[in-house]
Formats: C-alpha cells, sequence, structure tokens
C-alpha cells in the first residue's frame, strides 16, 4: 500500500468491504441455508414417517395383534414415495417382516443417508432408510439460492467500486488542493484569489483553512518584515548620512570644525548607538538567554514614585495627569526591567496627546492577577495599525517624524518584557478618540 494516492486506497478499501460483504458473507450465508434445508426436510420426512407409524400400529390392533402382509402393503404403498427410500417393518423380535424398497438409483452423485427408526411399541418397529444424492433434492434451491446471491455480490461490488470512486474523490480534491497551496507557499506565493471550498467534512474543512489561514499569517509577516528591513534602513541611514555628510564638509575645508558642528555630529552618532541598544535590548528580551530578577512589590508602592517623574512633564505639555491605583497588590516582577513598561507607556500617551488631553493610570486587583491600564484621549489608533503594532519598528505614522513618533521599537520591548513576567499585553483604541493598554499580570 506504499506510494498509492489517497483515493486508490479508499478504491481498494471499499473493494475489500464489497468482497466481504458481497461474496463471504453470501456463501456463508448460503451454506448455513443449505444445512437449515436439509434439517427442514429431515424433520418433514420424520414427522410423515411417524404418520405412517400410526397408521401401521392401527392395522395391527385391528387384524387382532397379527401383520397381515396385503393390507400392510396397501399402507406402505400410500407411504411419501421419495426417491431411494428404503422402509422395512420389523416384529416386536426384530425380526425383517415386510420391506419396501425401490429400484436402484440411477444418479452417479455421491450418497447421503438418513437413517430413520420409527418404535410402534410392541408391535415393533419401523426402519428407514433414505438414500438422497448430495444435492439431488435440495438441488433447484440451491442453484437459485447461489445464482442470485452471485448477481448480487457482483451488483454490489460494482456499487462499491462506483461509490468509492467518487467518495474517494471527494475526500481526496481538498487534501491534495492543500498538497498544492503548501508547494506554492514553499514558493513564496502567500495570497491567492482562489476560494478555499468546503467539501463539509470538518477535519478537512479545517485542514483547508488551516492552510489558507498559514498563508496569510506568512503573507502578513512577508509584509512586516519587508517593511522592517525598510524600517532599520530609514532608522541607521539618517544618523550616518547626517554625520557623514558633516564630517565630509569639514574634511574638505568646506566647513569649520566648531563645537557645534561638532555636537551635532556626535549627537547623530548617540542616535545611532541608542537605536543599536534598542534592538540589542529587544533581542535579548525576545531571546532564551533574557535573566530576570524578580521581587514581590507592592504595585502602588512602585508605580506612585514613577508617575510622580513623570508629572511635571506632563504639567509643562498642557496634559492631565491621574491615577487610580488600588492598594495591598502584589506581584513578582523586576523593578529595574519593568520600570521601562510604564515609563514607555506613560511616554507615548505624552507623544500622542494634545494640549488639554488627559492621561490616566489605573491599578486593580482581581482572584489571581493584578491589572495595569494606561489609557489617554490622544490621537488613537487606526483598525489596521491595531495587529501591528508591537512589532519591531512598526510606526502607524508613515511620514517617520520625531514629532509623532520614535522608531519603533518602544512598544516590541514592552511587549517582550511583560511577555517574560508571564503576563499580557493587550491595547483598545479609537482613532481619533485615544487608546488604552491594559498590562494583565499574575499576582503574588
Amino acid at each position: 500500500m506504499r506510494n498509492r494516492s489517497l483515493r486508490t486506497h479508499f478504491l481498494l478499501l471499499y473493494l475489500l468491504l464489497a468482497v466481504l460483504a458481497g461474496i463471504i458473507v453470501p456463501a456463508l450465508s448460503v451454506y448455513m441455508s443449505t444445512k437449515a434445508f436439509n434439517a427442514y426436510m429431515f424433520q418433514r420426512r420424520q414427522k410423515d414417517l411417524e404418520s405412517l407409524g400410526e397408521s401401521l400400529s392401527e392395522l395391527y390392533d385391528e387384524e387382532g395383534g397379527t401383520w397381515k402382509r396385503r393390507r400392510v402393503m396397501d399402507v406402505l404403498h400410500h407411504a411419501p414415495q421419495w426417491t431411494g427410500m428404503r422402509i422395512a417393518l420389523l416384529d416386536g423380535r426384530g425380526r425383517e417382516i415386510f420391506t419396501l424398497m425401490p429400484g436402484p438409483l440411477t444418479s452417479s452423485r455421491a450418497m447421503r443417508y438418513d437413517n430413520i427408526s420409527i418404535s410402534l411399541g410392541r408391535r415393533g418397529r419401523l426402519e428407514v432408510v433414505h438414500r438422497i444424492p448430495v444435492g439431488y433434492s435440495e438441488h433447484s434451491f440451491i442453484t437459485y439460492l447461489t445464482r442470485y446471491t452471485l448477481y448480487g455480490a457482483l451488483i454490489m461490488i460494482a456499487a462499491a467500486c462506483t461509490l468509492g470512486w467518487f467518495v474517494a474523490g471527494r475526500l481526496s480534491r481538498p487534501v491534495i488542493r492543500a498538497i498544492e497551496r503548501t508547494k506554492s507557499i514553499s514558493r513564496g506565493e502567500y495570497d491567492t484569489d482562489e476560494p478555499a471550498g468546503s467539501v463539509g467534512i470538518r477535519e478537512l474543512d479545517a485542514l483547508t483553512r488551516g492552510v489558507e489561514d498559514l498563508g496569510r499569517s506568512l503573507a502578513g509577516q512577508e509584509k512586516l518584515r519587508r517593511r522592517l528591513m525598510v524600517d532599520v534602513a530609514h532608522e541607521l541611514r539618517t544618523p550616518l548620512t547626517v554625520t557623514r555628510t558633516q564630517i565630509d564638509a569639514i574634511a574638505d575645508g568646506i566647513l569649520e570644525p566648531t563645537p557645534e558642528r561638532l555636537s551635532l555630529c556626535v549627537n547623530e552618532m548617540q542616535r545611532l548607538a541608542d537605536l543599536i541598544g534598542s534592538i540589542d535590548a529587544l533581542t535579548r528580551l525576545e531571546g532564551e538567554t533574557l535573566t530576570i530578577h524578580t521581587e514581590s512589590t507592592d504595585m502602588r508602592e512602585f508605580l506612585e514614585p514613577v508617575i510622580e517623574s513623570f508629572r511635571p512633564v506632563f504639567g509643562k505639555a498642557g496634559i492631565e495627569l491621574s491615577e487610580d491605583l488600588a492598594g495591598n497588590c502584589s506581584c513578582e516582577i523586576d523593578t529595574d526591567k519593568f520600570r521601562h513598561v510604564i515609563d514607555n507607556l506613560l511616554s507615548n500617551a505624552l507623544r500622542y496627546t494634545d494640549e488639554g488631553g488627559k492621561v490616566s493610570v489605573k491599578l486593580s486587583c482581581e482572584a489571581k492577577n493584578i491589572v495595569i491600564s494606561v489609557s489617554d484621549t490622544g490621537i488613537g489608533i487606526s483598525e489596521k495599525d491595531l495587529p501591528n503594532i508591537f512589532e519591531r519598528f512598526y510606526r502607524a505614522d508613515e511620514s517617520r517624524t520625531r514629532v509623532t513618533g520614535g522608531s519603533g521599537v518602544g512598544l516590541a520591548i514592552v511587549k517582550a518584557t511583560v511577555d517574560a513576567h508571564g503576563g499580557t499585553i493587550s491595547v483598545n483604541s479609537v482613532k481619533g478618540e485615544g487608546s488604552c493598554f491594559t498590562i494583565t499580570l499574575p499576582s503574588a
């Protein structure tokens, strides 16, 4: 059964089932029917002979306890005239009195003998030997049964092969389609305009949907990868270009190496170093080498100084910063690394909220978790950008200006840090109405 198609496997399986159901089962049925038929015929002969014995007993009594040959022969001649039957009447001592034996059988078939003995009490007994050619008496019945059983078996095999061909085709088509789809995905053809279709079988439909979902997921990852390459190139190119332009101008004598120009070069190099540091930090956070040192921390005591450190900045920007912090909420965190999470969320809220807006930090305790939320009334995030904001270098603003966005690494670091603490982070946002980032951590 190796190296055969799914359709061939199903077809052979249906054929095997048809052979079992169409030949073996009917053959057993014919065998059992033959045995039942022979048993029925034997019981019928025995019943007829018992009736004959009763007639002979009545005759014996009528004749005063003697056997009259003429009358006995009259009774015996009216006995069932079965082919090959020998009837012998014996007296009480076992001596043969009368015998009725037909002529020899003309058939050359093998014989089967049915011996029947009918007791007549003190009068004697009636012995019958019925020589039956095998298949003779029931020949027409068995032939008829066998012929139509064979016809039924052939029809069943043909129907099974036809049904197996169509069923196997229906089952194999989605599998073949999934194989072709995976091959196209391996060639980088992630998107397809061909509908997946449905065969009405749960597992096969799930397989088809899974392959299509894989293609769409890989297509999205490929777009993010390309965008990531563009973003990294852009982020690295800008400070390098500025620095090289300044240094080339100074080296060519076009510009004087003033402290201001050298300071600009230093700032751009620092910007480049910060970007590389963020990438390195994110790599460590997302890798297996990340080590966090957690300790039981009262989250209210942890959050209050962080919020207070941001209050002057928010006040200068004309943005209201409020908090609602529940008490007795403790969890295991690395305070140094988790401080960066809160700093990043508050910085983003400050950057994307206009003057006169509001930013709120809330801490609440649930049964087994603590929940920290940072919400703002800023510009919000569009629905198409929400699934990707935690990706590296992803920014909703395509202009990449420093006024409206950073390097695009901050939220990726936030998510990696929260994941390392065994928590989750999610976001709800409406474009033009604001955003709310929610962190859920297991409580201590």
